[in-house]
């Protein structure tokens, strides 16, 4: 094995990079002696906390020249959620399925996992009932469990449904002991559909080396289902080392798949060591990222894929993230031939993502690192996945030296501490670069990035936007213009802003909410009812970007949020609103 595959194989739990006090080399081990599946699990149980790519804002007096200016008739204190019976209840969630804003998401979230129930209340344990199973149908199991967790559901009626939840959460994170020790210490009268208990405790068995009872009791079950699961056998014959009743590929069969068990199976196939396919991913995207994160035996790309996901969704931690993008598998002749490898691997992303990752790490000398980390970001920002690999790259920022070699990268590098919200150094590296070429483009740009992400309230946010609009040279479409029409309106901006009619378009084809939803949002904004302008507004966004709404919907929305929570998450808001118009970001 040549010295590079196993230099590489050291950098696998730990990165390289330079003290910038001594000047030594100090090898920091960022996963101590955890494994991958211990430090998902820590980050689910918030153990380890994710940074958040901006602060949290506090909204000073001063911002009083920005708030919507509408008539206060009265400031409704009641919160949505319990002043709403539990059909409407019901509605709102089948309505908030597919919210594209991951502000918006995220603070639905916090909303219900904040409310108060009293459980000695009907309506309150309906409520608890729809927010755990909305909760698990976004893809947030784990809230789903933390909630659960709160309360002591032993008498409730819905008592099946969370039992189900918590087990499903146990086996989606690899937690066997935990999921067989509650399966074994529920009471006798609980039931679950398809045989799910009956199967776990199969399962378990197998688990604990019993494979004669567990025979026994397969062979009931086997009686017992009138439709018979083969997929689940399939997976008991080869974790039960029945190898004569299965091939010794080890190929997951074309069975039919019971979506309600995919959390019993995933466990199951992980102790096969079996791989998942990306047709099982497909059928709960989010809710499985884990399990397949977790399974070793899945295609690496597919894993890479899932964790990109979890990472975004604040799921997983970027130590979790790195130690997988480290182990995927490359050889040498891959590495001494970089170029024809990323040649090779164009049409694969995240295998792309990973070798270029890599490939950083491996570099000894600093300019070459420094060539190799450029390179990963300009691939990640073509593939939408710059703000991974600004991320990924946090501890490989430090060992880069300022002088003369590398101050052509200031921007690039200024940028990468901004999305680590790391501003000094951002600062220190553009003025570098503004001292040794001049203030052009580059630098006024990522100034510009600078100023937006990291204002920390809301009146210096607006000064920003205001600040860099009457600078920043921006493409001038129709879709900008409308954009610059509605931040003008919502922020009083003193931005110059193109309101003439253009009578080749009379008509927009943009839909809008109903006249009775829109009233209820500009109501819930007059009123200052929080909450409710929250719920209302993001169903008028379901299964929508920001780009897709008609000009007066989004400025509606956006003079809401602006006075929403004393806009703690306007500047979220906007820049979300500039990615999806690729409007400067």
């Amino acid at each position: 094995m040549k010295f590079l595959t196993i230099f590489l194989f050291v950098l696998l739990s730990s990165y390289t990079f330079a003290n910038e006090d001594d000047g030594n080399v100090e090898v920091i081990n960022l996963h101590e002696s955890k494994s991958l599946d211990q430090m998902v699990l820590d980050n689910l149980n918030g153990e380890q906390k994710i940074k958040e790519d901006v602060e949290e804002l506090m909204v000073t007096e001063e911002t009083e020249t920005v708030e919507v200016e509408v008539t206060q008739i009265e400031i409704v204190k009641d919160h949505f959620v319990h002043k709403n019976d539990t059909k409407d209840i019901k509605i709102y969630f089948d309505n908030l399925q597919k919210i594209k804003s991951k502000a918006l998401q995220k603070q639905i979230i916090q909303v219900l996992e904040n409310l108060e129930l009293n459980l000695e209340n009907d309506q309150d344990k309906e409520k608890l009932f729809l927010i755990v199973e909305y909760l698990k149908s976004i893809g947030q199991i784990n809230k789903s469990y933390e909630l659960i967790e709160r309360y002591d559901l032993s008498k409730d009626t819905n008592l099946n449904f969370y039992t189900k939840i918590k087990l499903n959460y146990l086996l989606s994170t690899f937690q066997l002991n935990e999921a067989c020790n509650f399966k074994d210490e529920l009471n006798s009268d609980i039931k679950l559909d398809y045989y799910f208990l009956e199967k776990l405790d199969i399962f378990c068995l197998i688990l604990n080396n019993n494979q004669s009872e567990a025979n026994l009791l397969n062979s009931i079950l086997l009686e017992s289902e009138n439709n018979p699961d083969n997929y689940y056998q399939y997976l008991f014959s080869l974790i039960n080392q029945l190898s004569d009743q299965v091939s010794n590929d080890k190929e997951t069969k074309n069975y039919a798949i019971n979506k309600k068990l995919i959390f019993l199976y995933s466990a199951m196939t992980r102790i096969a060591e079996l791989p998942f396919t990306y047709e099982f991913y497909e059928l709960d995207k989010k809710n499985l990222s884990i399990p397949i994160i977790l399974n070793q035996a899945s295609a690496i790309d597919l894993r890479i894929k899932a964790a990109n996901e979890s990472f975004l969704e604040n799921l997983i931690s970027v130590d979790s993230l790195a130690a997988l993008y480290m182990s995927a598998d490359f050889n040498s002749d891959q590495f001494n031939n970089p170029e024809e490898t990323i040649e090779l691997l164009s049409e694969n992303k995240e295998l792309s993502m990973a070798f270029l990752f890599q490939l950083v790490n491996i570099q000894i000398f600093p300019n070459d690192r420094l060539s190799i980390l450029i390179k990963f970001w300009n691939f990640a920002k073509k593939n939408n996945l710059d703000e991974i690999a600004y991320k990924l790259s946090i501890n490989l920022l430090s060992s880069i030296e300022a002088n003369s070699d590398n101050i052509m990268y200031g921007p690039q590098i200024a940028t990468a501490y901004i999305f680590n919200n790391d501003f000094k150094n951002a600062v220190d590296w553009i003025e570098l670069y503004e001292n040794a070429k001049e203030v052009d483009s580059k630098s006024i740009y990522t100034r510009i990035l600078l100023d937006l992400y990291s204002s920390n309230d809301l009146k210096s946010f607006i000064n920003s936007i205001n600040f860099t609009l009457n600078t920043y040279a921006y493409n001038q479409d129709n879709k900008n213009y409308e954009l610059l029409h509605v931040l003008k309106s919502v922020m009083n901006l003193d931005i110059h802003s193109d309101s003439n009619v253009n009578l080749n378009k009379i008509f927009d084809d943009r839909s809008m909410p109903s006249i009775f939803l829109f009233n209820e949002i500009k109501k819930s904004i007059i009123k200052k009812d929080d909450q409710k302008f929250l719920f209302y507004s993001s169903i008028s966004l379901n299964d929508k970007v920001w780009n897709d709404l008609h000009p007066e919907h989004l400025k509606v929305l956006l003079n809401g949020y602006l006075q929403y929570e004393d806009g703690v998450i306007f500047r979220d808001v906007i820049l979300e609103v500039f990615k999806n118009y690729k409007f400067i970001l």
